[in-house]
């Protein structure tokens, strides 16, 4: 009976260490984080769209009209005659300004469209990581209480034939080993989905180097004007701006831009230059629809920028008070039950032993004893869960992480 006291004290006393102290040592998570991050094909791919999308915006700050070379040649009877000319169409219509504005908006975009990319990358990667460790924990745990219930099956082998408890008894703990097995079975498939989800979130399988401080989860939450910088609000505010710059660019295509050339040649053995002007007669098309479409999709774009401020906000609040009603919860589990779990498992043990408590009522006592412990790995794993989500939603989840904005290639492109 004594080493099966100790094996029981020394299983609960493990578990309540690893729900209190798990993710202990995180000295490089800012480091080992980010690299997981920015090594996925997905974020590497937002990486080649954000490159894409400067270019793009380098290529609207260069001019709008080249130069034109022109040259004629012609031959009036024995005389060749010859001219070369150059013209250039002036920007008269401020187009160059109105593509410089979605230039600008075009490269910012770039940037937030990545970092929106990377952190939800960063959540997902985190919720998936949380919920493989509470898996990994249940299913330590009941592989522990299985091995619990296998000696206890054991014991009453041997109170039977020291004619101490009945085959009734000793049929209990069977059954409770047959519903452990169970357990223990589908907490292994829990465990093995869970990996399969983190290890679709990692470029390597050696997902154990990778631990997470508690105190990333103990934040003080309140709601703030920092949220609206979030990179997926700042992307459709950006959406917005460039939808603004694209009317200003329609608009600008309602006025004609003048073409200036001149000339010089030799015609009948004299030597010939000549001015030329150009301009385009905006008669069958005056391009005010296309300022009209603009308008609207700008409004439009506008409307749903509000909406999402809205939403967001809504979620944020949300998520406020769910975060500190679940940490509330999670500190009355930790002061009222964490402590005394391997004691109450002792007493528990103790009164089968002497026989003041009937087998049965041990089997149940020692269920709810395991609930108990099933119990604070939920609540904890919400209350991570809930400080991720309060993390993504207020914008601080890159901070947390050092998250860079983008990578070094693509900061000195944006840099120049």
């Amino acid at each position: 009976m004594r080493s099966f006291s100790k094996r029981s004290k020394r299983l609960f006393a493990a578990i309540s260490m690893a729900l209190s102290s798990s993710f202990a040592s995180a000295q490089q998570l800012p480091d080992l984080w980010q690299k997981a991050i920015q090594q996925h094909p997905s974020v590497q791919a937002a990486e080649q769209q954000a490159q894409a999308l400067i270019q793009q915006g380098r290529q609207l700050n260069q001019p709008l009209y080249n130069p034109t070379l022109s040259s004629r040649l012609e031959r009036e009877g024995d005389v060749n005659n010859y001219a070369v000319g150059v013209s250039q169409t002036l920007d008269w219509s401020t187009g160059n300004e109105a593509r410089a504005s979605q230039a600008d908006a075009m490269t910012a975009l770039a940037q937030s469209l990545y970092r929106q990319t990377a952190t939800q990358h960063a959540k997902e990667l985190l919720d998936a990581y949380v919920r493989w460790f509470d898996a990994h924990r249940r299913y330590s745990l009941a592989k522990q209480q299985e091995d619990v219930v296998q000696q206890a099956i054991d014991i009453v082998s041997k109170r039977r034939r020291a004619g101490d408890l009945g085959a009734v008894d000793e049929q209990l703990t069977i059954l409770a080993l047959s519903r452990q097995l169970q357990q223990t079975a589908a907490t292994y498939q829990t465990l093995q989905s869970a990996e399969a989800d983190l290890n679709a979130l990692l470029t390597t399988s050696d997902f154990n180097q990778l631990t997470i401080e508690d105190g990333v989860f103990d934040i003080t939450p309140s709601l703030t004007v920092r949220w609206q910088q979030h990179p997926q609000l700042k992307a459709a505010y950006l959406q917005w701006q460039l939808k603004r710059a694209d009317v200003d660019w329609k608009r600008s295509l309602t006025t004609a831009n003048p073409t200036l050339g001149i000339e010089a040649g030799e015609t009948d053995h004299e030597t010939v230059v000549g001015l030329s002007f150009s301009m385009p007669l905006q008669i069958r098309n005056s391009y005010n629809d296309a300022v009209h479409a603009a308008s609207s999709e700008a409004l439009a774009e506008e409307k749903r920028l509000m909406a999402l401020k809205h939403q967001w906000q809504a979620a944020l609040k949300s998520s406020l008070n769910n975060y500190r009603f679940i940490k509330s919860q999670w500190h009355s589990w930790q002061q009222r039950f964490q402590d005394r779990q391997s004691a109450s498992s002792q007493v528990i043990e103790q009164s089968w032993v002497e026989g003041d408590l009937s087998t049965t009522d041990y089997l149940t006592a020692m269920r709810q004893q395991l609930d108990s412990q099933y119990a604070g790995i939920a609540l904890q794993t919400q209350y991570r869960l809930a400080a991720i989500e309060w993390l993504y939603r207020s914008g601080e989840l890159s901070k947390a992480l050092k998250l860079s904005p983008l990578s070094q290639h693509t900061s000195n492109a944006i840099g120049e």
